[in-house]
């Protein structure tokens, strides 16, 4: 669940508190979530414009990685293309 810019993240599938509150980015970004690494483990990823803010870790912060990549209007889609464990991006135009 996402509120302005802080993400409440739940490592099971049942009700109750929030297993981690973690703010990152602005309100107004788009979030993505993948295992950016390669290390298991899906992180978040927020999109502005057309410039990516990629998290490692589930923590507030700086981005780890800051990528520009396509066009703000271009729909984007995440995945491990290329078998090698780790999701990256790709767009729709």
């Amino acid at each position: 669940m996402r509120r302005g810019n802080t993400y409440y993240i739940k490592n099971s599938i049942s009700s109750g508190a929030a297993d981690r509150v973690v703010p990152y980015g602005r309100s107004s970004d788009t979030v993505l979530s993948g295992d950016w690494d390669g290390d298991g483990r899906d992180t978040l990823a927020v999109r502005r414009g057309n410039t990516y803010y990629v998290k490692n870790t589930i923590a507030g912060g700086q981005a780890d990685i800051t990528q520009a990549y396509g066009r703000a209007s271009d729909k984007v889609l995440v995945g491990d293309w290329d078998g090698d464990r780790d999701d990256t991006l790709g767009v729709v135009r």
